[in-house]
């Protein structure tokens, strides 16, 4: 599986007009990245990296996971021309087996990558005042997300399920139109750790 996806996205990283490439960074993480008690972030399934740039530019020192070396390429081109001082570690990894370390980071984005198995991965890699922030692709009764697998899609109001008392959700957002050109409707979540 991880050879066929690491293909799948070598080739769309290869088109130079890659539509995500050029989207701006998710709207919740702009809205709260400035809440992360410190400045290690890690982007998970960041592909060209408009999350990890974006961090980087405001001083985080970002660890951008990817399972594509053509994407994280892209994404190393880019780290250069930024301003900011933060700095961008690029790894290829696959997803499905990878486990961060627990309590290691102040701030993890996520967007338009869906990997139930490892959200709980992710809250546990959280340092406390940590903040988590995913925002992708659900469901669509309109038809909108045709062609989808649905193993990949969240369901109406499921991320806050994953969260337990040990966070306080700072904001969710279900079933808003997406920002990368197309019709699929999104769903985000940012969420604070206030105990380990």
């Amino acid at each position: 599986m991880a050879q066929k996806d690491r293909l799948k996205w070598d080739a769309k990283y290869s088109d130079g007009h890659h539509l995500i490439e050029k989207g701006e960074a998710s709207f919740m993480l702009k809205r709260f990245y400035d809440k992360a008690p410190a400045n290690r972030a890690l982007d998970v399934a960041c592909g060209t990296g408009r999350n990890a740039l974006f961090l980087a530019e405001h001083g985080f020192e970002v660890d951008a996971l990817d399972i594509s070396p053509v994407g994280l390429q892209r994404l190393q081109d880019h780290v250069e021309q930024i301003s900011g001082a933060g700095k961008v570690n690029c790894q290829v990894v696959d997803l499905d087996e990878y486990s961060p370390p627990k309590a290691s980071y102040d701030l993890i984005v996520v967007t338009n990558y869906l990997n139930r198995g490892l959200i709980p991965k992710l809250a546990r890699a959280l340092r406390e005042g940590g903040v988590l922030v995913i925002d992708t692709f659900m469901v669509d009764s309109r038809g909108g997300a045709q062609g989808f697998n649905p193993d990949y899609l969240l369901r109406a109001g499921e991320l806050p399920t994953y969260f337990d008392g040990a966070f306080e959700v700072l904001a969710f957002e279900d079933a808003r139109k997406g920002n990368c050109n197309n019709s699929m409707l999104k769903q985000a979540i940012a969420v604070r750790k206030i105990r380990a």
